[in-house]
Formats: structure tokens, sequence, C-alpha cells
């Protein structure tokens, strides 16, 4: 079952006594070991140093600061070593401003993993090393599901829980969905199939790369981190977050012209084949290695009723009708039986039934009803299927369409 994670809040009211100086204490001893590892990290950049790994970090820490429990101090080492990673990205992708940590604390929010914070007869027990165990009163309320993270913060806890996701509602029937470049999704519900356009996207995708290898040939002719170098690397910076944003558009688009048409439905869609660019030729594999595949998934889940991966094997060379093998180019001609359909469509009928059945069967009906969508404002190609297919399945000779 899918699970996400939840944060519950728990309000700390009482100041003074013993508690109290503990949680003052903690938080504090917590400000130092961030404190100090800004300095060094301060002193080995500046030394052009290399930058120690993890583990060293932390055998470094071990017994320095004995007010803290020994998994909260594993856990802000990884937080200021997370934040030090995330700024050498966004200075490696053009963005020059962008700081390393250098702010110091006099007191900082303390976290806990689920190895450290204990709940024992209504109380949230949290360690901290010498300094004692904080104890703190839950509220009268059961807690929806399995502890993960504490963290201790100013005047109040948050509690983070791993909860079981609520079943989704499936009122529609189950559909197939068939990934791919040209044709960006085929859907079908056994009744009718919708193809959405991909043309669009894919232009981005080229212009994009087209636009990413001029700007890389102008600054292979620049010295490295000189004032044109930077110029060019905060252009290629903003031309990346433009084409991002146009392929999440798109994507959000598309997915919802098949949630649409097929509300609350539960949906088979093939697995992602960034793998199978690894035996295509340079040009392909990049079209397919640059397909948005794990996003479209994600989106169909959402709002659907939910998108189950399969493996998709042979489902676009397998008639639905006679179960007949033959590979083909965007329109399916089964020799045996005489079915003529888009390919799409034979590879969505061939995934709904493998998803619902574990296995590719014969005597399948192709649905007649085909309908194209283009996620664009103005319908352009209909996405890699010959102008005359959909008289083409009208006219199989197959008896069972």
């Amino acid at each position: 079952m899918i699970r996400h994670l939840r944060a519950h809040v728990c309000y700390l009211l009482r100041e003074g006594g013993r508690q109290w100086a503990i949680y003052q204490q903690s938080r504090a001893e917590a400000a130092r070991l961030w404190n100090d590892l800004l300095g060094h990290h301060l002193r080995i950049r500046r030394a052009n140093w290399k930058w120690p790994p993890k583990g060293r970090w932390e055998k470094w820490a071990k017994g320095r600061y004995p007010h803290l429990h020994s998994q909260s101090v594993q856990q802000i080492i990884s937080e200021f070593l997370e934040a030090v990673e995330a700024t050498r990205r966004l200075r490696k992708n053009g963005f020059a401003d962008a700081r390393y940590p250098w702010r110091k604390h006099n007191h900082r929010d303390l976290p806990y993993t689920n190895q450290g914070a204990r709940i024992r007869d209504g109380f949230l027990l949290l360690p901290n090393g010498k300094a004692g165990t904080l104890r703190i009163k839950l509220p009268e309320i059961e807690l929806p599901g399995r502890l993960m993270e504490v963290r201790l913060c100013w005047h109040k806890v948050l509690l983070v829980l791993q909860c079981p996701d609520p079943p989704k509602e499936v009122l529609g029937p189950t559909i197939g969905v068939d990934l791919g470049v040209n044709t960006l999704m085929a859907a079908t519900d056994g009744e009718k199939v919708v193809l959405v356009s991909g043309r669009a996207l894919k232009a981005d995708i080229r212009y994009r790369h087209k636009k990413l290898g001029r700007i890389s040939g102008l600054q292979a002719k620049k010295t490295k981190r000189s004032r044109g170098w930077r110029k060019l690397q905060k252009r290629k910076a903003r031309m990346l977050a433009k084409s991002a944003n146009r392929v999440r558009d798109k994507i959000h688009k598309a997915t919802r012209k098949i949630a649409d048409e097929f509300p609350k439905t539960q949906a088979y869609v093939r697995k992602p084949f960034n793998e199978a660019a690894q035996q295509m030729r340079r040009k392909q594999a990049q079209t397919v290695a640059s397909a948005a595949n794990a996003r479209i998934i994600a989106q169909l889940g959402y709002k659907l009723a939910g998108a189950i991966e399969i493996d998709e094997s042979y489902t676009s060379q397998t008639c639905p009708v006679c179960g007949e093998r033959s590979k083909h180019q965007r329109t399916y001609r089964c020799p045996k039986c005489g079915l003529v359909a888009p390919r799409d469509v034979v590879g969505c009928v061939n995934i709904r039934t493998k998803g619902m059945q574990d296995r590719l069967l014969s005597g399948q009906r192709v649905p007649l009803v085909i309908k194209y969508k283009y996620p664009g404002k103005f319908p352009g190609s209909s996405g890699g299927h010959p102008a005359s297919c959909s008289q083409r399945v009208t006219e199989a000779r197959s008896p069972l369409l």
C-alpha cells in the first residue's frame, strides 16, 4: 500500500523547571554543532581542500557534543551536508549568487529519528545525552500512523508520521495506457480510444537540446569562471527553467485530457522505457531518453484512481484478435487475421488486457471509436499515426471487431 508522511504539531506551554532547562540546553548544543560545521566548511573551502565525506564528519563529532543524542548529531550533519550539496548544484547550474550556509545561531531546531524518540504512557520521550530526557505530554488523541521523525522547534514539537493512503474510489472502468513519443499517450477502456499527441512536447525538448548545444558551444570558447562564461551560464539556467515550465504545462494538460475522458478509473501503464534507449541509434536514443514518462505516470496516478506500472513487452507487436506477433511501423497490419489499426491502439488494448489478466490473450475487441487530443492550444499534427488510420480501423476484416 502506498504511504505518505503527515506532520502533527504539539505545543510546549510551560517555561522554567528541569524540563525547560533540558529543552534550552539541547537546542543550544545543536546550534553549537551547526556553527562548528560552518567554520570548518569556510576554512576548507578557502583552502581549496577536498570536502570530507559524511562518515568522516560523524567520526569527528563522536563524543564532542555530550548533550545531544547520537542520532540527532548524525541528522544535523546530514542536513548541513545536504545544504552544501544543494548550493553546489545551484552554482553549477548558473546561479552564481547562491550562498553556502553562513548564518550562525544561538539555538537551533533539533531533529530526532524514530530510533531515539519514543512514546510511553502518553508522553513523548526525547533523549539528549547527558542533558537528560525531555518528557512532553501528548494530547489525548490517537496518532494515525507510525512515528518516523520528531523535530524540536521553538515552543513546539513536530511529529512526522507514516500513514496509509486512503483508498481511492474507483467508479469507472479499468483503462490501459501506452506511453510514447510522437503519440504521448494512448488510453482505452475497451469501448473507445483516446490518443494524445506528443508532437508539441517533442518539439519543446528538441528546441531545448539545440539551445543547450549552442550555449555550451559558446561557453567552450570562454575562459571558465570569466565574466562572459558566467553570463552564458545564467542564460543557460534561464533557458532550462523556461523549458521545464513548458514541459510541465504540457504534461499537465495531456494527463488532464485522459482524466476528463476516463474519470476516476484505475490505469495500467507501461513502465518507463528509458533503458530501451541504450539499444537505439543516437538521435532516437536522445528522443526516447528525454520522454518524461515517470512524471506522466505520477500525474495519472494523482488525477485518476491510481496508476499501476506493468511490463509492456510485445504489447505493440501482438495482435489482440488472433495473438500473432509481428513488427510494424505506425500502422499495425496483422498478416494472419487482417487487423488494421494504429500501433498505439494495439499497444494500449494489450496493456489493459495484460494488467487485468496478467498475460496477453487473443480474442480481444479493438475499439472502433478513436479520439485525438492535443495538449497545446492549437491542434497540430495528430502525433505519429497516418491520416487514413481511422478509416482503416473501420474497414478491418476481423470478425471480432
